[in-house]
């Protein structure tokens, strides 16, 4: 599914979790052959979870995610609507409006804003 490497353009294979962390966890991971860019995939399947990420986007989407996800996990909006309000706050229509699919600065805008959206109707455009 992902051929080419987008930060090196070196080819890309599917292997197992198995192969790539020595454990299994049930999915695979789509990894760059010449750089430390990979993506893992849904569980039990080679579709990714969004585009491959170096080790800053990779942090960056876990940050985001640590920000983001107590909002529907917690309880204080359904995930729907958790997304709803993302994709209004990163002017994004809903297909897009998944982190995995996030570049570095959308990370930063949903980790230095958000929050603030929620709680005050503010979008910081920086």
């Amino acid at each position: 599914m992902i051929e080419k490497c987008n930060y090196c353009g070196s080819q890309v294979i599917c292997v197992s979790t198995k192969e790539f962390y020595g454990r299994d966890y049930g999915g695979n991971i789509w990894k760059c052959t010449s750089c430390d860019a990979y993506v893992g995939t849904h569980k039990g399947s080679k579709v990714p979870l969004g585009t491959l990420a170096n080790k800053e986007l990779r942090q960056l989407r876990n940050q985001a995610h640590a920000l983001f996800d107590p909002y529907w996990r917690k309880g204080r909006m359904s995930r729907h609507g958790a997304y709803r309000k993302l994709s209004e706050f990163m002017n994004l229509p809903k297909a897009e409006t998944h982190i995995g699919m996030f570049d570095v600065d959308k990370c930063r805008k949903l980790i230095n804003g958000f929050a603030d959206f929620i709680e005050k109707g503010v979008v910081n455009h920086g």
